[in-house]
């Protein structure tokens, strides 16, 4: 039981890697690749919460934005360590946030005192599982959407 559970969980979240990917062009596979995954260039802005005991942590929120990604993981670049292994990443699919589970595999320091991670993701967070995601996903959904700023405050003032 327990394998299918996990199996579902990689094939949710690999579906919805491919959907982020084929929205843009393609880049071309470098043929000195060794990977068993291909990786597709792709620069996304990203929300980074990191999990403490179990739980997002909303107030430790980073941003970043992918450098590549494949069907089962992602590297992202950020301006500041994340300490934490575990963490929800929020990627804008069309018009609205979605959040999916990862561990960091590693980190490092790269040129400009940035830092780059490369994560596995485990799952995809439903909306709704931890009420800080579903807030903070709907305050990203209004980053893109033309509506009256006031309303974004008032979703901000529940945090």
């Amino acid at each position: 039981m327990f394998f299918f559970k996990n199996r579902r969980k990689r094939n949710e979240v690999n579906a919805f890697m491919r959907r982020l990917a084929d929205r843009t062009t393609p880049s071309l596979r470098n043929d000195s690749e060794t990977r068993q995954e291909l990786r597709v260039n792709r620069s996304l802005p990203v929300l980074l919460i990191p999990f403490i005991d179990e739980r997002p942590n909303v107030e430790l929120t980073a941003f970043g934005v992918t450098k590549n990604l494949s069907s089962l993981g992602a590297a992202i670049l950020t301006q500041r360590p994340v300490t934490s292994d575990l963490i929800a990443v929020g990627f804008w699919n069309e018009d609205y946030c979605d959040f999916i589970q990862g561990e960091i595999r590693y980190r490092k320091p790269v040129e400009g005192g940035y830092w780059q991670f490369g994560l596995q993701l485990r799952e995809v967070i439903p909306r709704g599982e931890y009420r800080v995601l579903t807030l903070l996903g709907d305050m990203a959904d209004r980053l893109t959407a033309d509506e009256d700023p006031a309303a974004f405050e008032s979703v901000f003032a529940n945090i």
